[in-house]
């Protein structure tokens, strides 16, 4: 069966693949991340490709790695 993967405010919701259904998320602010084949909700969500889960998290850490490295050249500068 085939699901679309649907996001409101970094949160995540399987639904049935049906243009209808689709559209009525649309309307109340969801946005289409993707379509995958599962067997029902909760295995559709886990076979989402990770880089889409976890895009917020490598943000982070890129930044936080950017302010370290900020940091210690300020340092040894001075």
């Amino acid at each position: 069966m085939k699901f679309y993967i649907v996001k409101k405010d970094h949160q995540l919701e399987a639904i049935p693949a049906e243009k209808s259904l689709l559209e009525r998320y649309e309307a109340n602010q969801y946005s289409y991340v993707n379509v995958v084949s599962a067997c029902d909700k909760q295995d559709a969500l886990k076979r989402l490709p990770t880089e889409q889960k976890h895009s917020k998290m490598w943000l982070i850490i890129g930044a936080n790695i950017a302010v370290f490295s900020l940091i210690l050249t300020i340092y040894t500068i001075n």
